[in-house]
């Protein structure tokens, strides 16, 4: 019989759930459990989702040091503070922690989306492409996924913001090719086709078709070569099905909308399922005959 889950773990895994549309109340209800953090692995992981939501989502770096401040000093909650507290100190222009290349480029992500949040991408683009070098050389895999999987995050971050900013877009589109040549050094198919994915999404998110359907491709094509799993398969159709939104083609909206539906059938996971659904229903719809 499974150990039912603490309390605080069950309150980070639903908070997890809808932090992207409940923002500003998971902010609040984070900063509240920030003094009472347990030192193990459910108080480190507050901390994670703390920066995820204060710093990724809202660029709110001053809210993420008060929450830091209000932690307790456990040693399980420095190790992961350590990214968010590199990025702060990088923004405050105070003296860096002592962290490993790791989590330096963890916490590049969030030294990155603050600075495009204030107004200064053009920057947030050098630091970030600054860094490829280095990660290029790492000997030690985990460190340079962690800077394929932040370039990756900058771009996934931005494409779900708002469109107007020129310097944004261009930080997004660099943000997802650095992914890619990142992700090609430190990872599997499966995260040059997530690269790909991300790839024809930011095109689509701009109207810029012929990128968008040559990326939406390319993760399809990689996702069949290797069998990929149906939930895998899925969203590989969704990107192609925003990238022939974007491209105006009706026909080849349906068919890549008719494919996610006859995979949805198909994930047995009940929540990968739920999610999946909710990705279709914000998905491009053809337009009725």
């Amino acid at each position: 019989m499974s150990t039912p889950p603490s309390p605080l773990r069950a309150w980070l895994d639903q908070a997890w759930d809808r932090h992207a549309t409940d923002t500003a109340a998971v902010a609040a209800e984070l900063l509240a459990h920030a003094p009472t953090l347990p030192d193990d692995a459910d108080g480190a992981g507050v901390l994670r989702l703390a920066a995820h939501v204060l710093l990724t989502h809202a660029a709110d770096a001053a809210a993420m040091q008060r929450l830091l401040d209000a932690a307790p000093p456990h040693a399980a909650l420095e190790a992961a503070a350590r990214p968010a507290r590199w990025a702060l100190a990088r923004l405050q222009g105070t003296p860096a922690p002592a962290c490993s290349d790791a989590e330096r480029w963890n916490g590049l992500e969030y030294l990155v989306l603050v600075l495009a949040a204030r107004g200064q991408a053009a920057q947030a683009q050098a630091l970030l492409l600054a860094e490829e070098a280095a990660a290029a050389a790492h000997p030690e895999q985990p460190a340079r996924r962690a800077y394929a999987a932040s370039a990756n995050n900058v771009a996934g971050a931005l494409r779900d913001g708002p469109r107007g900013d020129a310097a944004i877009d261009t930080l997004m589109l660099a943000a997802a090719r650095l992914s890619r040549r990142a992700w090609v050094r430190a990872g599997t198919w499966m995260h040059v086709e997530r690269a790909d994915y991300q790839l024809a999404m930011c095109h689509a998110a701009l109207g810029q078709a012929a990128d968008a359907v040559a990326h939406a491709q390319a993760c399809l094509q990689r996702c069949e070569a290797e069998g990929a799993a149906p939930d895998e398969l899925f969203f590989a159709h969704e990107c192609a099905a925003h990238a022939q939104h974007a491209a105006s083609d009706t026909a080849a909206l349906q068919h890549h909308v008719a494919q996610m539906q006859a995979l949805l059938a198909r994930i047995e996971d009940a929540g990968m399922r739920q999610f999946c659904a909710e990705t279709l229903a914000r998905t491009p719809a053809p337009a009725a005959p």
